[in-house]
């Protein structure tokens, strides 16, 4: 089960962002809304929040205040959130945890595939990429963090970056030239993901070695990388051979 846990005070999450499917047994079958989360007996008390032991993933708005049933909310008491991130998840090494807030900067996580925590997102982007982030959950049975930080064509956004790094690398070299890998060593990281999520059932080893022994020219490679950005653009994912 996902577990979002938001105070969702005055009802924002329908007032603020129009969202309703949280709540009205949509996702029921993946995801189970919870609004108050009582104060432990002590500091170290975790009891209380034994059932995320098991969760598949935890969406925490960081300033979800513990709640009292004589007074409410209580304000400024903040234990829960702590002892979820620090205990119950441990900053996603135990379950993937997802941290958002408005008052937060812009989102703070691992690009790479498999991330396990955001530990910053903006609440209006974190609800905006909700929804596809639960469809890709129930379409896949994977939890796929990079969607709540980059929406569902989130590798469009990740190649861009790529591409962007890869070809400024090579911005000042002519074009006649051919293309040498030690043009490529400052940006070898990035060229390997980008290769990667443009051809993933690509030995990624027989390619490097192809580009080796089969010099192109710079012209051409700006080519190549710049048809597989438009095609992630376009469709989401590369439709183009590297030949």
């Amino acid at each position: 089960m996902i577990y979002l846990i938001d105070d969702n005070q005055n009802n924002q999450r329908f007032e603020n962002y129009n969202i309703s499917f949280t709540d009205d047994d949509s996702y029921s079958e993946c995801l189970q809304s919870i609004e108050k989360l009582k104060k432990g007996k002590n500091l170290s008390d975790i009891s209380h929040l034994s059932f995320l032991e098991n969760a598949v993933c935890i969406l925490l708005h960081s300033t979800t205040e513990d709640y009292d049933q004589d007074i409410g909310f209580i304000s400024g008491s903040r234990t829960n959130v702590l002892k979820i991130k620090e205990l119950i998840s441990a900053d996603g090494e135990k379950i993937p945890l997802v941290m958002f807030s408005n008052s937060m900067g812009n989102q703070e996580y691992n690009f790479q595939s498999g991330t396990r925590y955001i530990s910053s997102i903006k609440k209006n982007l974190f609800y905006e990429n909700l929804l596809p982030f639960l469809d890709h959950y129930k379409n896949t049975g994977e939890i796929e963090l990079r969607v709540i930080a980059g929406g569902k064509n989130f590798v469009s956004k990740d190649i861009l970056a790529y591409a962007t790094e890869i070809l400024d690398s090579i911005k000042f070299k002519d074009n006649s030239e051919e293309l040498r890998m030690s043009d490529l060593s400052n940006v070898l990281t990035s060229f390997r993901i980008f290769v990667k999520l443009s051809f993933p059932k690509l030995n990624i080893n027989e390619f490097f070695s192809h580009l080796e022994d089969d010099l192109i020219k710079i012209y051409e490679f700006k080519k190549k990388i710049n048809l597989i950005t438009e095609s992630f653009t376009k469709y989401g994912r590369n439709i183009h051979t590297w030949k």
